[in-house]
């Protein structure tokens, strides 16, 4: 037994046994805190220490410097940012003064000359309408018409920045420059057609200046000779036209021999007639004594006479194809005349003058309102 016990290989085998039985990993466990059971130390205070308890107050105020420094941070936050909008403001002020300036500068410029124009057509036209019809002083107004220098578009000659100037409470050009354009339009079309219709009445009015305004207006009513005899033999009862293809103004008789074959060579000579038409419209002399008188000239067979169409020009008619009426049987006697109708146009084109001077007499000194001085 003993010589068992005391081999070697024996303790060996012990050891590796209790090794393998150890685990590989220990757990270790520490004691928790009696914490749930804690019992606070109490102790008497003395009378003394009790006093010095008490005097001791609780903090209950708070630093003032913090309140300084944040306000201090706050004002000059607030100035930086006034001073920043303030620079700011006035540099955007400065470029919107400059902006309306030039806007200004540049519609001055095209006004200025449309006024001096229309100056000249003031003038011009007072020395018409205070004086008598003559094609010298007409010719004037036909030199503006043409042109149209005075007459403002305002959407055409006028830059659209022109809205800058709007609503400002110092001035408002705006409202002059609209008006004047308008007006000047339409005096461009009154004077246009006032030039048109004296030229067709030019002779008319001329005849009645010379009279006073009392000389009777003689229209010449053209017609084709065969509708007339056709009107008066065959035609059924049911057609009853009279055959007038035109009207005209009668301008003067032509009862000159001398003259009517001057006219009447020219006519057949313009018009191409055929030989049978000369031969138709030729004055043949009743005997020898006749002929003899007449001589080589080759007259009408009728009268001719000078009349004038609503557009001013001038035609030659036979007194076998016109009837001349007087203006009174187809107008009445109240109607208005070629000299009154040229007079009232004169009046209505004075109106608009005078309006359109109104309009424009406050334009310029509005603009200067916007015009920064250098």
């Amino acid at each position: 037994m003993n010589s068992l016990n005391n081999n070697p290989g024996d303790g060996n085998l012990n050891r590796g046994v209790q090794a393998q039985e150890e685990p590989v990993i220990q757990e270790v466990y520490e004691a928790e805190p009696d914490d749930y059971n804690f019992q606070p130390q109490l102790r008497e205070v003395d009378e003394v220490e009790l006093r010095n308890l008490s005097a001791i107050r609780e903090e209950t105020t708070v630093d003032t410097r913090v309140y300084k420094v944040a306000a201090l941070f706050l004002i000059a936050a607030l100035v930086g940012g006034l001073v920043g909008y303030l620079c700011a403001s006035g540099s955007a002020s400065t470029a919107d003064v400059n902006r309306r300036s030039s806007v200004a500068e540049t519609i001055k410029r095209t006004v200025e000359a449309k006024l001096a124009e229309f100056d000249k057509l003031d003038k011009d036209f007072k020395s018409i309408e205070n004086g008598n019809y003559n094609e010298a002083s007409f010719s004037m107004l036909r030199g503006y018409v043409q042109k149209h220098t005075y007459m403002l578009d305002i959407s055409s000659e006028v830059t659209s920045e022109v809205v800058l100037l709007a609503g400002d409470s110092r001035a408002n050009p705006l409202e002059g420059l609209r008006t004047y354009s308008a007006d000047t339009m339409l005096l461009t079309q009154l004077l246009s057609s006032h030039l048109n219709e004296t030229l067709v009445d030019s002779e008319e009015i001329s005849e009645l200046q010379s009279k006073g305004g009392n000389a009777s207006v003689t229209y010449a009513m053209q017609i084709l000779p065969s509708a007339i005899y056709y009107l008066g033999t065959d035609a059924p009862r049911s057609q009853y036209a009279n055959g007038v293809i035109n009207i005209f103004s009668l301008k003067e008789e032509i009862d000159n021999d001398n003259e009517l074959e001057r006219v009447y060579e020219q006519l057949k000579t313009d018009q191409s007639w055929s030989q049978a038409q000369q031969i138709y419209r030729d004055y043949k002399p009743e005997g020898k004594k006749q002929a003899a008188e007449l001589g080589e000239a080759v007259l009408p067979n009728h009268l001719m006479y000078r009349v004038v169409d609503r557009h001013g020009s001038e035609s030659l008619l036979f007194a076998d194809e016109l009837i001349l009426v007087d203006r009174s049987y187809l107008f009445g006697d109240k109607s208005a005349n070629a000299w009154q109708r040229y007079k009232r146009r004169n009046e209505q084109i004075r109106a608009l003058i005078d309006e359109a001077r109104k309009a424009s007499s406050t334009i310029i000194s509005d603009l200067d309102k916007f015009i920064v001085k250098k």
